[in-house]
Order: C-alpha cells, then structure tokens, then sequence
C-alpha cells in the first residue's frame, strides 16, 4: 500500500531480481508531470532515513525513484545509523554483499522501469561504485551519477556505456589525491562524456547531513549539478 508523506508517495514493494530472489524496493512517485525515473543506490549503511530523504528529495523534482535493498541477502530490512561503531559494521555487511549481486539488483530495477521510462542510476559512497560499474557493464541507462565512490578506481578498466557524472570531495583520504586523479584522467579520454567536480573542503560523505562531514555548501551545489545533468541526458 502507498504511504502519502507530503506530496510524495513512499511504497515498499518486492520484485524478482534476476536470480529470481525476492529484491525490496523503496518506491517514491512524484505527484504531478514526470521528469524520468532513477534508481538510488545506498551507502554501506544500508536503505536508512537519510537515503529515503535523498530519495525523497530527487522524487520531489519529478523523478520516480526506486532504491533496492541491496542488503537483503544479508538479513530484511537492514538499516544503519553514522554513531558509534556502525561504520566497522556497515563494512563487513558490504564485504559480504560484495559486487555482482548488487549490481545485479540494481541492472533488474533498471529492467523493470525501462517498460515505461528513461532510467538513470544515482548512488552515494558505496553506492557511488555500485553505480560506476553498474554504467560499465548494464545497458539501457540515460546518464549516471557517483557520490564519493571510493572504489571507482577498482573498475576504470571498464569503459562507461553512458554519460557519468561523478563528485568528489577534495579532502577525501578514501579517494585520496592519486586516486582522484586517476578518474580525471579516465574522463578525459572516455568515449562517454564523463565530468568530474571535485569541491573544496568537502571530505567523504559531503552530502549527507546526519554525517560529521556534512558540507552544505558543496551538497547544494552538488544536488544543482545533478538536477541539471539529469535534465541534460533523461
């Protein structure tokens, strides 16, 4: 059943992901004309408040957004907060949820929504990687966009299917100095156009504004810069 919260309609659904598992989906339709759909991929932390605000807040835009629970063989419903020791947790749930399932999910919410809308894939930390590969090995995407995906530079042997945008805090030792770099480097030569923003004492996590780290500044201009690509390549 659909949930009314402000102007924006929350549902938890199930579809089949492609190994035929159960895969939640956070589902948030915009009231009004529609710009287009994204999947919203979680940080380690998991499908938690402040990625249903993100969520949330790109629906608010006009965008359908589906936001899977990449966790879910790991145990229903798994969500984390940023106190205490919950980051060495949300690690081991990430080692053990590793690469190809995840992207999987996240190829199978692409499936779905391509039936009736462009899609655009939007991931953070995590998430941030996830959708870096994802672009690389799916089909059928508009554009997508990378928060802070300290793995990026695992996988710049694979070349981007659709124009990416990716933003990076320049005080982020998990991207460190090298690393970034490394990326910029990669966009200047990619066949898909691929634009980078790195932004000024913004560390990892800029965006989210439950983390210490929180930058408000950057995360605006952050969230324009997306808004715009999106309206660039839906």
């Amino acid at each position: 059943m659909y949930n009314l919260k402000g102007n924006i309609m929350e549902n938890r659904i199930t579809i089949k992901s492609a190994d035929d598992t159960d895969l939640p989906v956070y589902v948030y339709e915009p009231n009004g004309i529609r710009s287009g759909s994204l999947v919203l991929i979680q940080e380690i932390f998991g499908v938690n408040d402040h990625i249903k605000s993100v969520a949330k807040k790109f629906s608010d835009e006009g965008y359908i957004v589906w936001v899977p629970e990449l966790y879910h063989r790991l145990g229903d419903n798994i969500q984390l907060g940023y106190e205490g020791n919950t980051v060495e947790e949300a690690k081991k749930l990430k080692a053990q949820c590793g690469w190809e399932l995840p992207v999987m999910d996240i190829m199978s919410c692409v499936g779905s929504l391509k039936i009736s809308h462009s899609v655009s894939l939007i991931g953070f930390c995590y998430g941030g990687s996830l959708a870096w590969k994802s672009a690389c090995v799916g089909y059928g995407l508009n554009c997508s966009i990378s928060f802070y995906g300290s793995q990026i530079t695992d996988f710049l042997n694979l070349n981007t299917r659709c124009p990416t945008l990716i933003h990076l805090g320049e005080k982020d030792m998990s991207i460190n100095e090298e690393s970034q770099k490394e990326i910029i480097d990669y966009s200047k030569s990619s066949t898909q156009p691929v634009k980078v923003y790195k932004y000024k004492n913004a560390d990892h996590g800029f965006f989210c504004n439950e983390r210490e780290s929180y930058h408000k500044k950057s995360a605006e201009l952050a969230f324009n810069r997306s808004i715009n690509f999106l309206k660039k390549f839906q």
